[in-house]
């Protein structure tokens, strides 16, 4: 099998962010505000692309996604951003901490590069505060 050329890891990320920032409560704007249908729909999508990376999805009773690469009996370092949105938000901010954590699996899978600690790509839930003036919601839950 012919290893893929390592731009189009970077290809496939840019249409990631695209697809993600028409996934929104308000059209002609990005705002995604947590529990909202909106909401539902990205962290579906985002999950998807986990588990196509080989990671296990969970979702946290603080509307968490949770992406996992175990590597049994070995401590876990956690790294992500939010999938919530300020009103009218940028395509990158949060996502993109989220999209290029699932990248680098993706690219350490098809090197068959082996890490020596679990993994965890977490997309925090509320972390803007906008639906319910707290911000950190989900990372306050996560911890």
């Amino acid at each position: 099998m012919a290893k893929k050329p390592i731009d189009g890891g970077a290809r496939r990320l840019q249409r990631r962010l695209e697809t993600l920032a028409r996934v929104t409560d308000e059209p002609g704007k990005l705002t995604r505000t947590f529990m909202s249908p909106a909401m539902r729909q990205a962290n579906a999508l985002v999950g998807s692309w986990m588990a196509e990376a080989g990671l296990k999805v969970s979702e946290d009773r603080a509307g968490n996604l949770i992406g996992r690469w175990e590597v049994p009996g070995a401590p876990t370092w956690v790294v992500g951003s939010h999938l919530d949105t300020v009103r009218d938000a940028g395509h990158y901010d949060g996502a993109l901490g989220v999209l290029v954590a699932i990248a680098a699996v993706e690219e350490l899978s098809r090197t068959g590069r082996a890490l020596p600690f679990s993994l965890e790509i977490v997309g925090f839930s509320e972390e803007e505060g906008v639906r319910f003036a707290s911000a950190y919601l989900g990372s306050k839950g996560y911890t």
